[in-house]
């Protein structure tokens, strides 16, 4: 049972292998993106079926889908920020007002997008935001691991709130 996550890794690794020579690489980030989404879902799976808390599942979120590439786990209930953290958060407007306004975004065609619109999207990637939310045409929906974090009550707010109540001395 422990050599399925590395088997899903080698085989991520060859399929993006042989997708880039072809020359598709984009396809090939793809198919990667899958197979490791798919590989997180089954070890969520596995930590619920195995009675995981939520503070556990929170710190397997964070310590897995590029959380802590910006944040710290800070304390009270705030996360903190890594010096990349800091730089990239400089004129964010907040995850409300950007999920609101992503819902507004996913209407607009792709090629109808202001720049201003197209700017926004890019940062809703690039925040990771994309990990459990998809720009579906025309909605905004949840993705295979943002579907099962609403369901175990882990959105991003609440991850945040069990990553960041840890006590100190836990970090």
């Amino acid at each position: 049972m422990k050599l399925l996550p590395i088997v899903l890794v080698n085989a991520a690794s060859v399929v993006a292998m042989l997708l880039s020579l072809s020359g598709t690489a984009a396809l090939a980030q793809a198919t990667k993106s899958q197979i490791s989404a798919q590989a997180s879902s089954a070890t969520l799976d596995r930590m619920v079926a195995a009675g995981k808390s939520q503070q556990e599942l929170a710190t397997y979120v964070f310590g897995t889908h590029g959380c802590k590439n910006c944040h710290t786990m800070g304390q009270n209930a705030k996360l903190g920020f890594t010096e990349r953290g800091r730089e990239r958060a400089k004129g964010f407007e907040g995850c409300i007002s950007m999920l609101t306004a992503m819902n507004l975004i996913a209407q607009v065609p792709d090629d109808k997008r202001s720049l201003t619109q197209r700017q926004k999207a890019a940062r809703f990637e690039e925040f990771g935001c994309t990990t459990c939310h998809k720009i579906t045409p025309g909605k905004l929906g949840l993705t295979e691991i943002g579907t099962k974090l609403t369901h175990l009550h882990l959105g991003c707010v609440d991850v945040e709130k069990l990553v960041a109540s840890k006590p100190a001395a836990q970090h």
